[in-house]
């Protein structure tokens, strides 16, 4: 594909499909057929060799391929369009309020601040804790997984230290209920031992009221802790901890509400980027590191 032009269509369409999840999504989205979604990403399939898109229950889960083209993309739409607004209006910058569980905003968001300067250096957010905030142009909250506005539904996933895993010769769901085990506030091991292990007694856990603790403890070897993406991606990408293959359903999701909504404004570019960074966290928190890749779901 070197001597020919970089095909925009069928990568727009990745990058919509893979913050969807959906190529239903992306069509209605970009205000295209489905035929013509699915047609661009395959063509675009061929052409590279790879596969982007694999249907995993009722979503279509973008690879890593998808995402890497789907952010090189955005960020090359990013830049374009700030030098389209930086030529109309060379001081222009855009405020945004974003209101947001206290724990998201201390666990996840602000880790993620430099990403989001990267990717959005002409908007200026200001993060605010009071979910009812009047000022607010963006509303995270936590909802039931059904909530026609979530964008993510939270697994709980096990972690822990990568020598445990290592010291421990964790292979299976039975292994980890087997192995010292931290309960945090927000996720319940009777619920994820019913979901793997069902009819099996509860396991028992030195507990924290504090998911943050819990995390801490783990990364300090003593044991496997259950943890969501916006709780764990930050130990996982730095190596602290590794995420288990056992991912169990926690009935909850993020639901993401923008108010005054314009295409193309604060909120839009604002929510596009929080979806796409979200998907991109959830490939690495089911991608675990070579030494559990061949572990049994038994």
């Amino acid at each position: 594909m070197s001597d020919r032009s970089p095909p925009f269509t069928a990568l727009r369409a990745v990058e919509a499909a893979s913050r969807h999840r959906s190529f239903t999504g992306a069509a209605r989205e970009l205000q295209i057929t489905h035929s013509a979604v699915s047609q661009s990403i395959r063509r675009l399939e061929t052409d590279l060799g790879a596969t982007l898109f694999e249907r995993r229950g009722g979503a279509m889960e973008p690879s890593t391929a998808a995402l890497r083209l789907a952010e090189t993309y955005s960020q090359a739409q990013e830049a374009l369009n700030r030098a389209i607004r930086e030529i109309a209006d060379p001081e222009g910058l855009e405020a945004l309020v974003v209101a947001m569980p206290e724990a998201l905003a201390r666990q996840w968001f602000s880790f993620k601040l430099r990403a989001l300067g990267l990717a959005l250096p002409d908007i200026e957010i200001e993060v605010r804790t009071r979910l009812d905030d009047p000022a607010a142009g963006v509303r995270l909250a936590w909802v039931p997984a059904s909530d026609p506005d979530a964008v993510y539904e939270l697994s709980h996933v096990p972690v822990c230290h990568p020598d445990l895993v290592r010291t421990l010769a964790i292979q299976s769901a039975q292994d980890v209920v087997r192995a010292p085990l931290i309960a945090g506030p927000d996720a319940d091991w009777t619920a994820w031992a019913g979901h793997f292990l069902p009819g099996r007694r509860a396991p028992r856990a030195h507990a924290f009221d504090d998911a943050g603790l819990a995390l801490d403890a783990a990364t300090h070897g003593s044991g496997v802790t259950l943890a969501n993406l916006f709780a764990a991606e930050r130990y996982i990408e730095s190596g602290q901890l590794m995420a288990l293959p056992f991912e169990a359903p926690s009935g909850r999701a993020l639901a993401v509400r923008a108010e005054g909504f314009r295409a193309g404004g604060a909120s839009d570019r604002f929510v596009s980027w929080l979806k796409l960074e979200i998907r991109r966290g959830s490939a690495r928190l089911q991608a675990p590191a070579d030494s559990t890749r061949n572990v049994s779901q038994t």
